[in-house]
């Protein structure tokens, strides 16, 4: 097992495990669980010793006042204190049809993250894993609409990057269409066939026209495409950068 303590001195900043969200567990847990884990992976980054670590995170100032009950002094509007207390009312039921409690403590919530695998207990210190990293879908009990949800995160998890490396390799080229085949595609991505079909499906929207019958084009067979730089440039920069980017 890899964790954090393992690799922090070789790390800029603090380490926090990619598959955090990959595996689901952003979508699951409460606002305050997914900032006490973050504050758990930097307290483990930054101190040595549980007592250490504690007493840090008692000085983080998300987590004051955390997983006690809310009062409606602490809003900004009753409306606000209503919807939030609809929505920790969710994740409490949500937590509930596992048969797991909501924490009513910090103290709680981390013995909650020991047992679910988040946190490593060492007796002397804690520690987080970084690989293997549980799995959310594994721990809870799901809705058929919840494990595809889930299912589909972890996915966009593993291709996402592959998707952004691909247009940044064809950006490059300073072109607008291109001739490719799937294999040297794989070559530049390092990836296999079904991740690469994922990439091509996610590619799609910003080509001017689709590729016809793509996924049963043969390998070494080129696929003439355009990518529409404007769409990619309004996805992922936002509309008002456009004008900027050449």
């Amino acid at each position: 097992m890899q964790t954090v303590r393992d690799i922090r001195h070789n790390q800029d900043g603090v380490v926090i495990p990619s598959s955090f969200a990959a595996n689901g567990w952003t979508s699951v847990l409460s606002h305050e669980m997914n900032v006490l884990f973050q504050a758990m992976c930097y307290v483990v980054t930054k101190h040595e010793s549980k007592e250490e670590m504690r007493k840090a995170l008692d000085e983080f100032d998300a987590l004051k006042g955390t997983f006690t009950k809310p009062v409606q002094e602490g809003f900004k509007s009753e409306e606000d204190f209503k919807g939030y207390v609809n929505l920790l009312n969710r994740f409490k039921s949500f937590m509930s049809r596992s048969e797991y409690a909501y924490p009513t403590s910090l103290d709680e919530a981390i013995e909650l993250f020991v047992k679910w695998g988040l946190v490593i207990d060492n007796g002397d210190a804690w520690d987080v894993p970084v690989y293997p990293f549980p799995d959310a879908s594994e721990l809870f009990k799901l809705s058929e609409a919840e494990s595809l949800a889930l299912a589909h995160i972890k996915l966009e998890a593993l291709v996402h990057p592959m998707f952004s490396r691909l247009v940044m390799k064809l950006h490059e080229q300073e072109e607008n269409t291109f001739s490719m085949s799937k294999a040297e595609m794989k070559q530049l991505l390092n990836t296999n066939d079904q991740m690469l079909a994922e990439v091509l499906i996610k590619l799609t929207p910003y080509m001017e026209e689709a590729i016809e019958n793509m996924l049963e084009i043969p390998e070494d067979e080129k696929m003439n495409f355009t990518i529409v730089w404007e769409r990619i440039y309004e996805d992922f920069l936002g509309q008002q950068f456009s004008n900027n980017v050449q």
